[in-house]
């Protein structure tokens, strides 16, 4: 009897140790150790694969940081990742980043888009505001209807980030819309910004 408690305290204290918490954490210090080290070398092709191996294995916390390092070097490899994660995963703050990492590649593909489309009408306001940061960077022409139609959010600041992505939009309805907000608008901050966007507007002409 003795022999089987011990047996069992032992494989108790085996199966804590391999927990899913302690891998996590032992990935996260992994890829903290890929990004110091893609900093100084960014192609490092092995590298990056192990980052996206992270991406598509880790947990919430492994995802988001993973997925921060390859949004920030800028890698095409993680295209598809990006896309993937931009619009299905669970967690709202993996969603976001996978969007900035679009915006970070600069990407105009019709696939892109629709993510960014997708993201834009997402449940969480900050994906939201991220797919709407990223349409104006881009500035792709099939956006400017969702872009317009977010300038009726109930939510202030994604009224902003709409008003905000409109404005290099070569477009004659954001003119009128940003018009309508000045004149309609409850919140004097939205208001302001509306009026910025259209100065800059008109010097620009």
């Amino acid at each position: 009897m003795k022999n089987i408690i011990t047996i069992l305290v032992i494989v108790s204290f085996f199966v804590l140790s391999c927990s899913p918490k302690t891998v996590a954490l032992r990935r996260l210090d992994e890829i903290r150790k890929y990004e110091k080290k893609l900093d100084k070398d960014n192609t490092d092709e092995a590298l990056i694969r192990n980052v996206i191996e992270a991406v598509q294995n880790g947990n919430r916390e492994t995802r988001s940081e993973a997925l921060w390092v390859l949004a920030k070097i800028k890698t095409p490899l993680a295209y598809s990742e990006f896309l993937r994660l931009s619009v299905e995963d669970p967690d709202f703050n993996v969603r976001a980043i996978a969007v900035y990492g679009l915006g970070q590649l600069n990407s105009n593909t019709p696939e892109s888009i629709d993510r960014i489309k997708t993201a834009i009408y997402d449940v969480d306001i900050e994906v939201q505001i991220e797919a709407l940061n990223v349409a104006g960077k881009i500035n792709n022409n099939e956006l400017i209807v969702d872009i317009l139609k977010n300038l009726s959010s109930k939510n202030k600041w994604v009224r902003m980030a709409a008003i905000e992505a409109l404005k290099d939009y070569d477009d004659e309805r954001v003119n009128t819309s940003l018009d309508a907000i000045l004149k309609a608008d409850t919140d004097y901050a939205v208001r302001s910004l509306a009026s910025q966007v259209l100065k800059y507007r008109n010097e620009k002409a």
